[in-house]
């Protein structure tokens, strides 16, 4: 019987370290960039009527800019360092953002905060790559989307964390109040390193590598039913990996390295893939969070009250996404990532609405109906988009081209929020409001696009979302499909023989 457990839970929370860090990374410059000590350590003038400030605004744009380049090629690294295991893939990402965290700490001018911000980028990439694939690969087919939902949840803890240590921050005068949050950087890089010697290696990777009994163990402990003391779902699960691993690697033979470009159905799931992923950061989504501190004071508040309102937003953001990943896998990720994309586009719609009215006729009033819509917006996002677009974007892919798929795909993101956030500081002093109508209008258009190409896969094993793209699979995981036999040995599985009769 198909089920997940305590020890499954366990190794999704440790492993959701990475996407802590991931979204920590993302969102420790908004806190930075409300310390006024961060202007002076580093040199920087931060009196926006200053003729220096337009250097200022330059610099913010490159140290946003740089992290996302670094994250471009951290989502590429990803699918290159998973040849040696999911796991200790992991470990060289916690490396390199320990390096990082530490030079971007002890940043003592704008060159060290620049190079630290490409190598946290880099590490901020690879984990915001890795992580859905690995959370995809331990979870039971029905519970994937709750349990690949930590992706995206831990994301927003890592924003919600950053805003709250840096309101923490901002009443001492030293540059502890922003050296102090990306520190934290570095402690979060070091729990997800410890995790990994603690968690499993990926049992579809064991697989893939010929290592099958050890899968079988792995799969065993993590989805174990106490009813069923010979594992018989984990080795049906073992005997559809193995089914679905030897296809696949007589099309690798036959395809060639790079048959995810040139046979239609994986390349039709690549573009879906870059689609889903490049979609979510269209709504603005990032634009918002990396600027919101400065949106908050462009619509009247304060420094603080800026701060304050920038940590709840983002709390919200964390409430909202733990309330999406139970219903993931009940209502189905499709009709989920639709409900998203409508609800955000309308929420986002109105708030640039009434942040043109603010703009027009500057008011407490309509700055509070602004901010209101602008957390309906992001809970709208969070809830039913951010919880759900991690999964399929990586679930799609069979396994051997899964970590391939997902870095490609994580690899636009980083390009797409390196070309709205550069734009950001110069459309912010140009056209104003006007900018967030390009979000608006590229909603739409995904909105239009994912109702007519994005296919449901709750509740099918990955091995069996082929069909969806016109290609049958090997194998399907059925009770009635499979027989399994599983000697053992001093009470462990150390093998199985499976009896087939699978469905044409």
């Amino acid at each position: 019987m198909e089920r997940y457990t305590a020890y499954n839970v366990a190794v999704i929370l440790f492993a959701a370290f990475g996407s802590w860090l991931s979204g920590y990374g993302l969102a420790v410059i908004i806190a930075t960039l409300g310390q006024p000590s961060f202007y002076t350590s580093l040199n920087l003038d931060a009196d926006p009527s200053s003729p220096g400030y337009r250097h200022t605004n330059d610099f913010i744009a490159t140290i946003q800019g740089i992290l996302f380049a670094g994250g471009f090629f951290g989502a590429i690294f990803a699918a290159v360092a998973s040849r040696f295991g999911r796991v200790r893939g992991f470990q060289i990402c916690a490396s390199f953002a320990i390096a990082g965290g530490a030079i971007q700490t002890g940043a003592r001018n704008q060159g060290m905060y620049i190079l630290a911000r490409f190598i946290t980028g880099f590490a901020t990439g690879h984990a915001f790559a890795a992580m859905p694939v690995y959370f995809a690969e331990v979870a039971p087919p029905h519970s994937r989307g709750f349990m690949a939902g930590a992706h995206g949840c831990f994301i927003n803890v890592g924003y919600a964390s950053a805003n709250w240590i840096g309101f923490g921050t901002f009443y001492s005068s030293t540059s502890f109040a922003w050296r102090f949050p990306n520190a934290v950087f570095i402690i979060l890089a070091l729990c997800f390193l410890a995790g990994t010697f603690f968690i499993p290696e990926s049992p579809r990777w064991l697989v893939s590598k010929g290592r099958d009994a050890e899968a079988l163990r792995v799969l065993g402990r993590l989805h174990h039913d106490r009813n069923d003391a010979e594992d018989t779902f984990a080795a049906q699960e073992v005997a559809l990996i193995r089914r679905q691993i030897n296809e696949d690697t007589r099309a690798l033979r036959e395809g060639g390295r790079w048959q995810i470009l040139t046979m239609k159905t994986y390349r039709i799931r690549l573009i879906l893939s870059c689609m889903i992923v490049i979609g979510t950061q269209n709504t603005g989504i990032l634009v918002i969070n990396s600027y919101n501190t400065l949106l908050y004071q462009s619509l009247g508040l304060s420094n603080t009250e800026s701060l304050i309102v920038s940590a709840a937003y983002n709390t919200w953001g964390m409430i909202a996404n733990f309330m999406g990943a139970p219903i993931s896998d009940r209502m189905g990720r499709r009709k989920l990532l639709l409900i998203g994309f409508i609800s955000t586009f309308l929420m986002f719609a109105i708030a640039t609405g009434l942040i043109a009215k603010y703009n027009e006729t500057p008011s407490r009033s309509w700055a509070a109906v602004a901010v209101i819509f602008l957390y309906l917006y992001v809970f709208c996002y969070a809830c039913f988009i951010d919880v759900n677009c991690w999964t399929v974007a990586s679930e799609i892919f069979p396994s051997h081209l899964r970590s391939q798929g997902t870095g490609i795909a994580m690899s636009t993101l980083f390009l797409t929020d390196l070309l709205w956030l550069q734009l950001a500081p110069t459309a912010s002093a140009t056209i104003g409001w006007k900018y967030y109508l390009v979000f608006i209008g590229l909603t739409f258009f995904s909105i239009v696009f994912l109702w007519f190409k994005l296919p449901e896969t709750s509740g099918l094993a990955l091995e069996e979302i082929d069909r969806l793209f016109g290609k049958e699979p090997a194998s399907q995981l059925s009770d009635a499909d499979l027989e399994v036999e599983m000697p053992k040995t001093d009470g462990d599985p150390v093998d199985y023989v499976v009896k087939t009769n699978f469905q044409a």
